[in-house]
């Protein structure tokens, strides 16, 4: 069985790699708003994951980049991220809502459940009865017998 990352280095790497994506570059400022964590905190966060070899910073400079194992990580909790939530709002929860569970579930799903729901992603997209999940009804997959 896989060793669990903990849950608040897969925040950090994720954030991180969100705003690299989104802005070029992630600086404490952003990180620790999109984290609402005081940057004081971050800088300290920030100094582990250095230490463990999954960002570069220096203080002072502000700049955070994702190191190559750091990223892989980080790749791998968003995509995760993006399937749960797309996979719930599939069944009918609410974006707002499927968001937020989705962040935490991401930490925790095993790779094996992660497959299923995975698969089953690719069922519903094929399937009809889809857009009654979404909408809140309870499709049924077979004639009802009289």
């Amino acid at each position: 069985m896989m060793k669990r990352r903990p849950f608040r280095e897969e925040e950090y790497l994720e954030a991180i790699f969100i705003l690299e994506e989104r802005y070029g570059r992630a600086r404490v400022k952003e990180l620790s708003e999109m984290l609402g964590v005081k940057p004081p905190s971050v800088v300290e966060y920030l100094e582990k994951l250095v230490r463990k070899g999954l960002v570069d910073y220096v203080k002072g400079r502000g700049e955070i980049r994702l190191t190559e194992q750091g990223r892989r990580i980080a790749e791998q909790v968003y995509r995760k991220h993006v399937l749960l939530r797309k996979f719930l709002e599939m069944i009918g929860v609410p974006r707002d809502v499927a968001e937020e569970d989705a962040c935490r579930i991401e930490h925790v799903v095993s790779q094996i459940t992660l497959e299923r729901i995975i698969a089953l992603i690719e069922l519903l997209e094929t399937c009809p009865l889809t857009r009654e999940l979404r909408e809140g009804k309870k499709p049924k997959c077979r004639q009802e017998k009289p």
